[in-house]
């Protein structure tokens, strides 16, 4: 380095302090810029520039072949430190590289056209180890790693199919408590409903019993009506030929087959309706005639019936042969089986 008056040194102090001041410039507008490109979302997976485009942008920015040669030592170490700059940078068609690359070689023409204090240049050397680290730390952080595209869909196709069973499993959970809520709020209610049903279901059935109560009565009034007017229109013969029968009596049938066999009462009351069917009298037989005339008409010591004989044949042994015994015998069998229920209600026969 060539001797300076203190005056001439003042002045080139003078330089070195606006060159630097100039290269803190461009150390900022660098890291400007490289913000700029990391939040720029168009920008495409980076990666470092080689070394040989590098020293294509040096062989562009070197000076003259002549100022080359007398300035060798110089220009370097200067384009070293800015080559190495380079380097780090990433490799991208962005227009804020290319300026920053421009600069970047701008600078380097500043650097060596100029002389600087050791003072200086280690200042100097300093801003630019400090862009170099910050354009290390700006290509680690554009070299995008490889993703795994089929792995990816993968893993986000079972976390969708994960995650779709869950929301299933709450909707289910969820109507389930919702539905077991509801009961728990109906239930009281639900509890009286069922209650009063049943009370109204029971009241109908005592209803409808009752109703079916009624209905056999009815029926059994108007049957026993039935009957009575039925008896009432041939009450006249039942006068004539049911004396022996319904008139109050100490004797009733015994015997299921032999009507001679009898049975002395201590109340005096009407035949038994019950025994003499159980008789065999009111069967429609000759053998059922035979018994109803004995037990009617039979006036000896053996079969001796108090009961006045009405109209009705008094027992002779082969008499039923005749034709006005059998005829009024017939019509007394008649009258017992077409009425003897209605007799029994209007108490001229015993049950």
């Amino acid at each position: 380095m060539s001797q300076v008056s203190p005056y001439a040194r003042s002045t080139a102090e003078r330089t070195s302090n606006r060159n630097a001041t100039v290269l803190f410039t461009a150390v900022s507008a660098a890291i400007f810029f490289a913000a700029l490109w990391l939040f720029d979302p168009s920008n495409p997976s980076l990666e470092p520039d080689t070394g040989e485009s590098s020293q294509e942008s040096l062989a562009t920015s070197e000076p003259p072949p002549e100022t080359r040669v007398t300035n060798e030592r110089k220009e370097a170490g200067w384009a070293a430190e800015v080559a190495a700059i380079e380097r780090q940078l990433p490799r991208s068609d962005s227009a804020n590289f290319a300026d920053l690359r421009f600069r970047l070689q701008a600078l380097l023409g500043i650097l060596e056209a100029e002389d600087y204090s050791p003072e200086s240049a280690a200042s100097i050397r300093h801003s630019l180890d400090e862009l170099r680290q910050h354009a290390m730390i700006l290509s680690g952080q554009t070299s995008r790693p490889n993703v795994d595209a089929e792995g990816l869909a993968e893993g986000v196709s079972a976390a969708a199919q994960s995650m779709k069973l869950a929301e299933q499993e709450l909707l289910r959970d969820a109507r389930e408590r919702a539905e077991r809520q509801t009961r728990q709020r109906k239930e009281p209610a639900l509890r009286e409903v069922r209650l009063a049903l049943r009370d109204n279901q029971d009241k109908a059935a005592g209803l409808r019993r009752q109703i079916a109560r009624l209905q056999q009565e009815q029926s059994a009034f108007e049957a026993k009506a039935a009957r009575a007017a039925a008896l009432h229109r041939d009450m006249a013969d039942v006068q004539r030929y049911l004396q022996p029968f319904t008139a109050p009596g100490y004797l009733q049938p015994k015997n299921d087959r032999n009507a001679w066999d009898t049975e002395r009462t201590v109340d005096a009351k009407p035949v038994s309706l019950a025994r003499l069917k159980r008789l065999g009298a009111l069967d429609d037989t000759m053998e059922g005639l035979k018994r109803l005339y004995i037990f009617g008409g039979g006036k000896n010591p053996v079969l001796n019936n108090s009961r006045p004989l009405g109209s009705f044949p008094q027992y002779w042994a082969q008499h039923l042969s005749k034709p006005e015994v059998r005829r009024a015998v017939e019509r007394a069998q008649q009258l017992l089986r077409d009425h003897g229920q209605a007799l029994v209600e209007e108490q001229l026969l015993s049950p």
